[in-house]
């Protein structure tokens, strides 16, 4: 079981964003929730710079933060994940041993995030995030006995944003996966510099 979900979060980690509109055979299609307007909410908070999280994203996540949600293992990587979205990078972390849970922080110093996932037809469900438009997108309920697996996607400044993903263990609700992934980014924001 670790060695699938090891899998499978390796593989969510790396092309969450291509496969989030793909589900498995004995899953339905997450509904898409109508966009009213395809032009994101503006930022009113503080505009926050995460450009200095380029060449080291683990740097911009809190110890603390990862420890209280069980992740460790800290790797920075520079994969694209986000077509369009310039130069971006990833801090990943893993439970474990056992295997029980991946989590990525994403930073995109070059462009807003939610507008590139968003819009009509998404999956992305529109929220916000310790004041900043945001939005939620479940990429999988698990219940082909599968991962979790949640996604929440901030805009921070003009032209800048992050993402959290959180990959929970079969048979955890989506509901905690996303909570997890939600509390992943409202820590990382609080620790942004103003």
């Amino acid at each position: 079981m670790a060695d699938k979900i090891r899998s499978v979060a390796l593989v969510g980690l790396g092309f969450a964003v291509v496969a989030a509109g793909c589900t498995g055979p004995d899953e339905p299609p997450t509904p898409s929730t109508p966009s009213t307007s395809s032009t994101p909410p503006s930022i009113t908070g503080a505009q926050l710079d995460v450009s200095r999280y380029l060449s080291t994203p683990c740097s911009g996540v809190p110890a603390a933060l990862t420890a209280q949600l069980g992740l460790v293992k800290p790797q920075d990587a520079h994969d694209t994940v986000l077509v369009n979205a310039g130069e971006q990078s990833q801090c990943r972390f893993t439970s474990g041993p056992p295997l029980s849970a991946a989590a990525e922080v994403r930073f995109y110093p070059k462009a807003l995030p939610l507008p590139l996932v968003g819009g009509p037809g998404s999956q992305v469900e529109a929220t916000s995030v310790a004041g900043y438009p945001a939005g939620e997108w479940v990429l999988s309920t698990g219940t082909d006995g599968s991962f979790t697996s949640c996604q929440i996607i901030v805009d921070v400044a003009d032209g800048q944003g992050l993402g959290t993903l959180y990959n929970g263990p079969a048979g955890e609700p989506v509901t905690a996966s996303c909570a997890k992934a939600r509390q992943l980014a409202e820590g990382v924001l609080a620790a942004l510099p103003r």
